[in-house]
């Protein structure tokens, strides 16, 4: 069988030139196309439940809402630890999955628990939120500055937010600087005097005028109040309109109080280069590839550069830049291993067998990409650490195969026989080789938790190496060995000796 299969390759030298060309051609688009990134991405066997309902305590929430769910959550036997953790107006519920689990299955057993609870809830809060908790990719921060209002910057980050989210592969953009747009009701004491009323009712009758409940955060300063709320009226015309009952008097808020719409305190400063400006907090998907996104983003700020001449957009914690110094370390690594192999070939066998050899290794990198990024892995530091490790084992099944070839040379058989011949006696040898190379690695691919999800890469990619070495052995390498091996006068090194 295996000696019909090395004849194939050697009669139909078209068919197999015409291969190695489409292997090359799609190794090029697998490269272009695979993620790079620094670490591969995980699924870190959580579930993360997040809700909140705004306005409320700590305390109230949890009575409220998360207790109920923490106890349903106890009756899921795929579960083990949970945390929360509760602030005013929101919760965030971690649960950890127990090893060789469902992970979807048990996702929809937590939606099937928050379904349960939403009857008990206010009719409008919103449902918690539950999924499986992945592994966050930083792409890039980029801020905005320029000498005009906080609004108008918010504003223009919204936009900027707007044409990101256009890109494909972003996954999350969060602004940072952001403020809400909140009531401020400024009292008028002379206006609260002529009526006759008191500045405590009237605050008290203010207090009343959301439409929802919780109201949202009142601040008071001075005369001022400063009113947050989220589902109440939202035009200053309405609530400068709306009529309150002060002591058994009747009249409007705007007869008494100046209304305006004015952006809050910010949750989050934001600062570059000393200057306060607005960022934007940018995180790529699982499939998308940081330097290229970035790319595409710098050609974006660029755009906005020229049309916005006020503003300036600034890149920086650029996670691609460790990416591209990262992958160049490892690439390198590579490529001066490739060479200290080819090297070694050189002093230890003769150069055609060195030359014919060589020419496999790419051969076997190019089929290992591609099924690399078939079995949507990324290329990162893992992936290319299994590569190195795989180098060295590349040219084991080559090497024996086109000595023993030669070997056929020197003994003066014909050459197409001398290849299949030579070829066709190793193949067993070299199979069982490659797999107990392989079979030492594959348990790696038991290891469980975070540390198994973090290292199962590097024994795929020694596998998918080595068997696309066995093959490029065994179709590729006896048509170069039949066009180039030719016998040489000169003796190896070993021979020398």
């Amino acid at each position: 069988m295996i000696r019909k299969f090395i004849e194939f390759s050697i009669n139909k030298p078209l068919l197999n030139h015409i291969l190695l060309i489409f292997i090359l051609m799609l190794s090029i688009f697998a490269y272009i196309n695979i993620p790079k990134e620094i670490f591969p991405p995980m699924n870190l066997d959580k579930i993360t439940i997040s809700g909140g309902y705004v306005g409320t305590s700590a305390d109230v929430l949890d009575k409220m809402v998360v207790k109920s769910i923490e106890d349903d959550l106890q009756n899921i036997n795929e579960l083990e630890e949970i945390k929360t953790s509760i602030k005013n107006g929101s919760f965030n519920i971690n649960a950890e999955i127990k090893n060789g689990s469902d992970n979807v299955s048990v996702l929809n057993d937590v939606k099937d628990v928050i379904a349960g609870v939403k009857k008990d809830l206010p009719a409008d809060m919103t449902e918690p939120v539950a999924k499986i908790k992945v592994h966050t990719f930083p792409l890039v921060l980029i801020a905005l500055s320029g000498d005009i209002s906080k609004s108008e910057l918010l504003n223009k980050a919204d936009e900027l937010k707007s044409k990101l989210t256009r890109f494909k592969d972003l996954s999350d953009i969060t602004i940072r600087g952001d403020s809400d747009e909140e009531l401020e009701v400024t009292l008028n004491n002379e206006k609260i005097k002529a009526y006759g009323l008191s500045p405590s009712l009237v605050i008290s009758a203010i207090r009343n005028i959301s439409s929802i409940f919780p109201v949202g955060t009142i601040k008071q300063k001075a005369h001022h109040l400063y009113i947050s709320t989220y589902n109440g009226e939202k035009k200053k015309k309405e609530i400068e309109d709306t009529i309150i009952g002060v002591g058994g008097v009747k009249l409007r808020i705007g007869d008494i109080a100046d209304v305006a719409f004015k952006l809050g305190d910010a949750l989050e400063l934001s600062h570059y280069n000393g200057v306060r400006n607005v960022s934007l907090n940018v995180a790529k998907s699982k499939d998308g590839n940081a330097i290229a996104l970035v790319k595409k983003i710098r050609k974006l700020l660029k755009e906005e550069n020229k049309v916005h001449k006020n503003l300036t957009y600034s890149i920086y914690t650029d996670t691609s830049v460790w990416i591209k110094n990262r992958l160049n370390v490892v690439f390198s690594n590579i490529v001066f291993g490739l060479m200290l192999v080819f090297l070694a070939m050189l002093i230890f066998i003769n150069k055609g067998i060195a030359f014919v050899v060589a020419l496999g290794i790419p051969v076997s990198f190019m089929i290992g990409l591609i099924a690399t990024e078939m079995l949507g892995n990324s290329l990162n530091m893992l992936s290319l650490l299994g590569a190195l490790i795989a180098l060295g084992m590349l040219v084991d099944e080559a090497i024996v195969v086109a000595e023993n070839i030669y070997r056929h040379l020197e003994e003066g058989m014909e050459r197409k026989e001398a290849v299949v011949q030579g070829a066709t006696e190793m193949f067993p040898a070299v199979l069982a080789s490659t797999l107990t190379t392989v079979f030492a690695f594959l348990p790696m691919l038991l290891m469980t938790g975070n540390m198994g999800m973090f290292i199962r890469i590097i024994p795929i990619m020694i596998t998918v190496l080595l068997l696309s070495s066995l093959f490029e052995a065994f179709y590729f390498l006896p048509l170069h060995a039949h066009d180039f091996l030719k016998v040489s006068k000169e003796g190896s090194f070993t021979k020398l000796l």
